[in-house]
This record gives structure tokens, C-alpha cells and sequence, in this order.
């Protein structure tokens, strides 16, 4: 019997993903049509995308899993992120709403004045929130909103109410974080780490002989709310612009970062018993950063909040160790995303192997709640390229409609040998194929692509194309044969889908330095395999032939602040409304502009 799963996150950063005898072959992001960066509430447009594969292909949904319990109906009709500029949030945060919510005040007011803006906020919600009566029940009544998505989704799919679950957030994060790609071992300890999710923030978990046993929870590790408030604090956007103050880190230098460390973090939580929980945790944490980092420098309170990261998820590790003997380690959930942290757990003596899968925020749950409803017969995820795709039909439907031939140049059966000359010439292209990758990382299908030994090829993208922040770096895409020529990795650690950071060697540092962190040399590559993505591979190796470094410099295709891009439309508008000057079309169309 076909076993097929359609699992659903309908919250920040929606998505929705199709399994099939074990095998996920659809995962997308809400963003990705909607064109609201981490879209949050429900995923209809991706729930389509899944249904319209399952009947394409003549199979019948089994069961649908959505991947939390506790969900709230008024966040997910009013996700404020959507349109909360930096003042919004410091009054959310502050005066506001936490602020006074934490003091047992009234914020009806505030509830209210949301309601009131919901002009702003440009997302489709669909689903029929007139059913609930109140405000109150909206915020509290969960069984409530489980109904509504239940009635909602049957009507969309035609599956009967009895084959919808819901299914705890973590098990979902967990299930992700061991099937999310290759392991080195079965057996393994996995680790799930987030701001909060069905009232947790960490579970420790046991995987071994094809069961999965939970070993620890608490919903007091607040390492993700803390990292949150600061990036705030900091000037930049909560769940969104964390890894900005991770890139700003290696400019701190170690003696302020101690100082601001001492002051500030370290005393707000401990690990015991293979548990991040309280120390002394004031209960207004907003309140209690604001006040304490007033004396210090920003670059100081980046390094001193990412060392209070890794102090503690390190001493983590090693009691999760421990209690279990077990030495290899999968971790998942949104702390899951800093690279840096996962840099220095891979070195740690009592790692064996560590493996962070793709995008481990909330965008995976629906990964995660496929693997969790068919269990250990699961298979692992080989690459995910799991989205829309730009067919050959698709060109020629589409092609003149978004490159005019009175705005473009298009040249066809452009080899790769060609486009890597460019690159190596000093071109930046972007690199356009088939299906769209999932998550945070463009992987070689959705990238702009350069010469990785030009730094000044740095300042170029981030000024005319992408807007990026001068300090952030960008990463690297190598072909997975020589990266013991350029990275320290004893242990042979995989890294298909950037996201873990490796320190460089100084002998071929010069190649690859513009992919790399400009201060500490560190990097976030993608290992690239034949196997995985045959075409990249083959224009790597073509750039490999001409200049000798079997890397390429890579950043996703798309304009700050909005989702990677995703169809020819979406290129199109990247192309048209940037100085981006080449596109690279399925490994046959060079698109370039034409000069006025």
C-alpha cells in the first residue's frame, strides 16, 4: 500500500511538504508565492502546490499532519511580522504589550490596535476566523482553531476529518533534525532547540535501534529569545536578522566581549542535568537587556550574547553525552541556524559527527511532521530541491513575456565552459535550474554566482545587487573532492546545505577568501556532490579546469528582504530591478541586458 503524508506548519514561516512510501518529493515555503518574506499562518498556496503534485501523479492522500498542537487563532490572522517596523517591535516588546502584560496589566488595547491595522498586513489569511467570537477566544482557545484548520484543510484536499493530527512541535523538530539528511550513525543524539514551540524550547532525545526515545524537555532555555531581543537591541529585525549579529561577531575582540558577557549573560541561565533552564532569569527580559547593554558597543554585545551560545549549548552537548554514551548528534529548530555555534560543537572531543539538516527553523516542521507520522521507514532527505519548477514548458511559455528581446540578449546551447570564463573573467551570473531549493540557502538553482577570489567582487554584489549589510559574509560552493584541500575537518563532517562553519587553511585561502568571513577566515560552504546537483557540479568543475579552485563564490538570487526567488517571473523582477547583468537559464539561455 502507498503510504502518502501531507504534513503542515501553519505559523511563521509557513510551509507545507508531501511524502510518499517514505520519500519527501515536495517541500515549499508560503513565501515563496505569497512574496512576504517568512510568511506566517496558513500555507494554503503551498497545501496547492502538494495537492496538485498528489493528483498529477494519481495518489491519494493517507493522512495530514499539522506540526504543533498549541496553536493561537490571533497570531495566525494577524502576524504582525509581516508589517511591524522597528519601533512596533520595541513597543511590542517594551511598553506596549510585554511590558505590561508581564505585570499583569490589561493589553486589550493593544490586541485591539492590531485588529485595527490589519490593512497592513498584505497576506491572504483564508481561513474563516469569524467563527470565533472574541478576541479572547481567538488568543486562547486552541481546540477551538484546531477545528477550523481541520474543516478548512479537509474541504481544500478531500480527506476525511479522521485523517487529520496534530502533532507536538518538537517530536516534529526532532524527527527532522534525524531524517533531514545523511547520518554518519543510527544511532544518534538529537537535540531541538527554538524560542518556543507546543511550550517547549529543548528537547534531548535518544534515536537508536529504530526508536525514539525523549530524554529531556523544558520550556525555560531561553537561548533564542535572548539571542531575538538582542538582535533587536541591536537595531535589526527579531526572527529574522539573528545571523547578522552572528556575522558581526568575529570583529569583536575577546577581552570587551568578556567583560559585556560577565555583565549581562552569563548569569541568566545554566545547564544541569542536560538542561539550559533558569539561573537568574529576570522576568522582563526586554527590559533587563535594554538596561544592561546602555554602556556597551555593538560589535561587543554580538560577540557576547553568540559566546553565551556557545558556552552553553557546548556544556549541553557535553552532559547530553554524558547520560547517554552516544557521540554522534543531529540538532534541529532555530538555534539550530547559527552556523558559528555549530562550528564549535563539531570540534568538541565528544562529537563524532554532527549533522544540522536544511533549514532547521520552523519552515521544516512540515518535513518533520511527514517523518514523524511514517516513523523509522523513513528515508533520508538527498538534497532539497524539493520546489517549483522551471521547465523547459515553462521557457517557452514564459520566456519572452518576462525577457523582452527589446530588453535582453538571449543566447541558447551556452555551455558551461562559457559561463565559467565569464566568472573567471570577473561576471557575476546568476545561475537559474529546475526545481527551487527549500529553505534559507540558494544551493546552485536559485543563485548569483562569482569568482570567489575577488574580494572586490564583495562590494559589487552587495551595492548593486543584493543591499546587503557590508560586514555579513557571503559562502562557497566546492566541489565535496577537494575540500580537504581548504577546510579543517579531521572528522569528516558533511556539509551539503551551509550550515555549519569550518575554519580555512592558510595555504589556499587566497582562492577562496571572497566566499569566506572576511575578519576570522571562517567559512559555510556547500560541499557539492555529482550526484546531488550533476550540472552545478559540471560548471564548477569547468571553473576548477580554468582557474584551478574548485569553488565558486554563491549567494541567493533574490533582492534584500525578499524570499529567494522562485519562478521565471521572480528571476525576471530580481534581474529587471538590480544591476545583475547576466542570467544563466537551465544550463542552455545566456540572458543578459541590452545597453540603451
Amino acid at each position: 500500500m502507498v503510504k502518502i503524508y501531507l504534513g503542515i506548519h501553519a505559523g511563521h514561516n509557513a510551509s507545507a511538504a508531501l511524502m510518499v512510501n517514505g520519500s519527501i518529493v515536495i517541500a515549499v515555503q508560503e513565501e515563496r508565492f505569497s512574496k512576504l518574506k517568512n510568511h506566517g499562518g496558513y500555507p494554503k498556496q503551498s497545501i496547492d502546490f502538494c495537492l496538485n503534485y498528489a493528483k498529477e501523479n494519481g495518489l491519494q492522500i493517507n493522512k495530514i499532519g499539522f506540526s504543533t498542537t498549541n496553536l493561537s487563532a490571533f497570531w495566525a490572522a494577524y502576524p504582525i511580522h509581516h508589517y511591524y517596523n522597528m519601533k512596533d517591535y520595541h513597543n511590542h516588546y517594551g511598553s506596549e504589550f510585554y511590558g505590561p502584560k508581564l505585570q499583569g496589566k490589561d493589553v486589550t488595547s493593544y490586541y485591539e490596535k492590531i485588529i485595527s491595522e490589519k490593512d497592513k498586513n498584505r497576506a491572504n489569511s483564508y481561513l474563516p476566523f469569524d467563527k470565533f467570537e472574541s478576541t479572547e477566544e481567538m488568543l486562547n482557545n486552541t481546540g477551538k482553531f484546531r477545528q477550523v484548520l481541520t474543516e478548512f484543510v479537509c474541504e481544500q484536499s478531500g480527506v476525511g476529518i479522521e485523517n487529520v493530527v496534530f502533532l507536538d512541535h518538537h517530536t516534529c523538530h526532532a524527527f527532522y533534525a534525524y531524517f533531514g539528511s545523511e547520518r554518519k550513525a543510527d544511532n544518534c543524539i538529537v537535540i531541538t532547540m527554538d524560542s518556543i514551540g507546543d511550550d517547549l524550547n529543548l528537547t534531548v532525545w535518544n534515536f537508536s535501534n529504530g526508536k525514539a526515545e525523549k530524554l529531556r524537555s523544558t520550556g525555560q532555555c531561553d537561548i533564542g529569545r535572548i539571542y531575538k531581543i538582542t538582535t533587536l537591541l541591536l537595531g535589526m529585525k527579531p526572527d529574522e536578522h539573528e545571523f547578522k549579529v552572528m556575522g558581526m561577531d568575529p570583529y569583536a575582540k575577546s577581552e570587551y566581549v568578556d567583560v559585556v558577557y560577565n555583565d549581562v549573560y552569563e548569569s541568566l541561565l545554566k545547564v544541569e542535568d542536560a538542561l539550559v533552564i533558569h539561573k537568574h532569569r529576570p522576568a522582563d527580559m526586554y527590559a533587563y537587556l535594554m538596561e544592561k547593554l546602555k554602556p556597551y558597543r555593538f560589535d561587543n554585545i554580538a560577540g557576547a550574547v553568540q559566546k553565551f551560545v556557545e558556552v552553553l549549548t557546548t556544556e549541553l552537548f557535553q552532559q547530553a553525552h554524558k547520560i547517554t554514551g552516544l557521540r554522534d548528534f543531529c540538532i534541529s529548530g532555530g538555534v539550530s541556524m547559527n552556523i558559528k555555534m555549530n562550528m564549535i560543537l563539531s570540534e568538541l572531543d565528544i562529537v563524532d559527527s554532527l549533522q544540522v539538516p536544511a533549514s532547521g527553523s520552523d519552515e521544516s516542521l512540515a518535513m518533520g511532521a511527514c517523518y514523524y507520522l511514517n516513523g523509522f521507514n523513513s528515508n533520508h532527505l538527498p538534497n532539497t530541491y524539493l520546489g517549483n519548477e522551471i521547465t523547459q514548458d515553462t521557457i517557452d511559455a514564459e520566456l519572452s513575456q518576462y525577457f523582452p528581446e527589446n530588453s535582453c540578449r538571449i543566447e541558447k546551447n551556452v555551455s558551461h565552459r562559457t559561463v565559467a570564463e565569464m566568472i573567471a573573467s570577473g561576471k557575476i551570473i546568476a545561475a537559474v535550474r529546475g526545481r527551487e531549493e527549500f529553505g534559507a540557502r540558494a544551493l546552485g538553482n536559485r543563485s548569483i554566482l562569482a569568482s570567489p577570489n575577488d574580494p572586490e567582487v564583495i562590494k559589487t554584489i552587495n551595492e548593486v545587487i543584493k543591499n546587503r549589510d557590508f560586514w555579513m559574509p557571503f559562502a562557497l560552493s566546492i566541489l565535496e573532492d577537494f575540500t580537504e584541500d581548504y577546510f579543517v575537518n579531521p572528522k569528516q563532517i558533511q556539509s551539503k546545505y551551509m550550515t555549519l562553519g569550518f575554519k580555512t587553511k592558510d595555504q589556499n585561502y587566497s582562492r577562496i577568501k571572497a566566499g569566506t568571513h572576511p575578519y576570522d577566515r571562517t567559512c559555510r560552504p556547500q560541499f557539492i556532490s555529482k550526484t546531488g546537483n550533476p550540472e552545478y557540479y559540471d560548471l564548477v568543475k569547468e571553473y576548477y579546469a580554468i582557474t584551478g579552485t574548485p569553488a565558486l563564490l554563491n549567494t541567493s538570487l533574490n533582492l534584500h528582504g525578499n524570499p529567494i526567488c522562485s519562478s521565471l517571473e521572480d528571476v525576471s523582477h530580481t534581474f529587471f530591478n538590480s544591476s545583475l547583468e547576466y542570467v544563466y537559464l537551465n544550463d542552455s539561455y545566456l540572458i543578459s541586458k541590452k545597453l540603451v
